[in-house]
């Protein structure tokens, strides 16, 4: 995922007040990623909530409350996106339609994954998975087109562009609930080890108090 943010300089006092804030009820503003996970059991789950529950595995979802922001945070959304956590994958040669790649097809094209996020019984959406790219992952590949020997394969939701862009035009608000609902229209096969975790996440901007 590409960063771009501006190069200037600025004066000493420009950087203390951005360093001290004027008063101490003011918020403060924090490049930020909410994100959940959810495991997807092959042949059997159809869809899954997010953040409803906190999670007690941090590497799982950063929520500090379930289903809502705690007082005074607002969150502005820039971009969603999906992470399907699969591991390199290998199989006996001549394996076909085993893998990583067949699993994220399973999900985006066999079954039509969509998004759906619902704010105070307000819904957006859905949409369809195949926009909302994923934040990053392995770069390499490996592969054999040997009649015996083993082959592995991985694979990414789409190119690293920083997922569907929704340009800050939502913004959640504190103790007001919301989630993401990930459907399909009939639950995916998935060849890699079932169940597999998929992450959903909201890139933005956190406003919190600074004291």
């Amino acid at each position: 995922m590409g960063f771009r943010y501006p190069i200037k300089a600025k004066t000493r006092q420009q950087l203390a007040m951005l360093a001290n804030p004027e008063q101490a009820n003011q918020p403060e503003a924090l490049p930020w990623v909410l994100y959940d996970t959810q495991a997807w059991t092959t042949a059997v789950t159809v869809q899954q909530q997010y953040f409803l529950a906190q999670q007690g595995d941090k590497t799982l979802g950063n929520m500090e409350g379930p289903g809502q922001l705690p007082d005074p945070q607002y969150f502005e959304i820039w971009y969603w996106g999906i992470d399907f956590l699969s591991t390199p994958q290998g199989a006996a040669a001549p394996a076909v339609g085993v893998g990583p790649i067949q699993d994220i097809g399973s999900f985006l094209n066999t079954q039509r994954l969509t998004w759906l996020f619902s704010i105070s019984n307000k819904n957006i959406g859905p949409f369809p998975g195949t926009f909302f790219h994923g934040s990053g992952g392995p770069t390499g590949y490996s592969a054999t087109n040997s009649a015996t020997t083993a082959k592995y394969e991985f694979a990414n939701n789409g190119i690293f562009d920083g997922g569907y862009c929704v340009n800050g035009a939502i913004v959640i608000p504190p103790k007001l609930g919301f989630v993401v609902t990930l459907a399909c229209a009939a639950a995916p096969t998935i060849t890699s080890p079932s169940p597999m975790n998929v992450r959903a996440w909201k890139a933005g901007v956190l406003h919190r108090r600074v004291l």
